[in-house]
């Protein structure tokens, strides 16, 4: 059997599965990771309605956690009314983190730095309330995000980068903060070999894995919506990027992620 035959067991720790189009159904596309080694997964909130959508996932799908939040891209929609019920929703079965929430440049023109920074602010204080680590999206904006990081009490489980591609300096600025860092499918992209000469500079235990589906799918599907079953492509060039045994850093990933989340499986 080839290597690249093996089926390694994985987890998709921030997935979209309420975003995947009709004819790729949730349950579908979730069937078909489990029987490729799909050990489990955590659906992202990004809004009130998608935070509903990832606690009714978890609760029908074994296997399926959810997290609760609001995208900054949506941070004008927080108000006092969807903070209430994102605490509510926050005290749902199978909830295990708080997030998607954060800083992204790219949406400075709608939704300027001060929108999204009271957002996460918010987000903070229900993680710190709840004891729930923060899942953060970050755009071109560690500068302004590490500093208002550093301005607020945090959760004691702090949180991860999802879909980190940052550079050195900043991937040291969120491990010392005491952030886990997740890769997703761009690792495997041609033009994301800096972010591959950082992977063996991540210390083992501080590293998750991702697919952000059914955005960023990796080589050899670039150009397809991404699915959870796509993940193993970026384990593989991740562990061959850190000179490791792809089944040994599978496993040491799933040991990080039973960590981070507090959940088993």
């Amino acid at each position: 059997m080839a290597s690249s035959d093996v089926v390694l067991p994985f987890f998709d720790t921030h997935a979209h599965l309420n975003l995947l189009p009709p004819e790729m159904p949730a349950d579908e596309a979730y069937r078909k990771a489990r029987e490729g080694g799909l050990a489990g997964l955590v659906n992202i909130g990004t809004r009130i309605a998608s935070s509903r959508e990832s606690i009714d996932l978890a609760a029908r799908l074994p296997g399926v956690w959810a997290t609760v939040g609001i995208h900054p891209s949506e941070a004008s929609t927080l108000t006092s009314a969807t903070r209430e019920e994102l605490a509510l929703l926050a005290a749902a079965p199978r909830v295990v983190g708080i997030g998607e929430t954060g800083i992204d440049r790219a949406d400075f023109e709608e939704t300027p730095l001060e929108v999204q920074a009271a957002s996460l602010r918010a987000h903070i204080a229900l993680a710190r309330e709840t004891d729930l680590p923060l899942i953060l999206h970050c755009r071109e904006a560690f500068e302004p995000l590490f500093a208002l990081l550093d301005s607020e009490r945090l959760s004691g489980r702090r949180g991860v980068f999802h879909c980190f591609t940052g550079s050195r300096e900043e991937a040291f600025g969120a491990l010392d903060r005491g952030f886990y860092l997740s890769f997703s499918g761009i690792v495997t992209f041609k033009n994301a070999a800096s972010l591959r000469e950082i992977l063996p500079e991540i210390p083992e235990d501080r590293i998750l894995l991702e697919t952000d589906c059914p955005y960023l799918a990796p080589v050899p599907y670039r150009g397809k919506t991404n699915q959870p079953a796509y993940l193993p492509e970026t384990l593989r060039v991740a562990a061959f990027a850190r000179g490791e045994d792809p089944t040994a850093f599978s496993h040491q990933v799933l040991q990080n992620t039973r960590t981070f989340f507090a959940i088993d499986f």
